[in-house]
């Protein structure tokens, strides 16, 4: 039997997926936010960034930024699989620390298609996908193009 959060990630990363493969190649990525009372947002054309082990997703307004620090990283099937250390929201001038319970970061920096571990679906190459949960309950996926990669 499985628990309702387990049955809510599930839904939100099945919407994350649909959401993000209806997007055509559009630069940047889309992120969908469902927060823990069940209202959700997507946000498309978000500038993802990755600086070192730091991934930076900025809203197309500009008016948001998300900085995603990755600890621990590990190689399977062609992907980079980090476990997020840190998450802070830079917005209207002020920085909040976001409470992480838990997480995963998929990178495909080659030039081959990658296979996420125990599913069918792809990530293209110079591309990430990402699953976030906070403490408060909230879900955060990203689907897209790394538009920027710097050591």
């Amino acid at each position: 039997m499985t628990s309702p959060s387990y049955r809510v990630l599930i839904g939100a990363i099945v919407a994350s997926f649909t959401i993000a493969t209806a997007v055509a190649a559009n630069a940047g990525g889309v992120t969908y936010i469902q927060q823990a009372d069940g209202s959700s947002r997507t946000y498309r054309d978000v500038s993802v960034r990755l600086s070192g082990q730091t991934l930076w997703l900025r809203s197309a307004d500009h008016k948001g930024t998300l900085k995603v620090v990755n600890g621990a990283c590990s190689f399977a099937d062609g992907l980079q699989r980090c476990l997020p250390y840190s998450v802070t929201l830079y917005q209207g001038g002020a920085a909040r620390e976001i409470g992480l319970s838990h997480g995963t970061v998929f990178l495909n920096l080659s030039s081959e298609v990658g296979h996420l571990p125990h599913s069918s679906e792809v990530v293209a190459p110079q591309h990430i996908v990402a699953f976030l949960y906070t403490q408060r309950g909230t879900y955060i996926s990203l689907k897209g193009k790394l538009d920027e990669v710097a050591p």
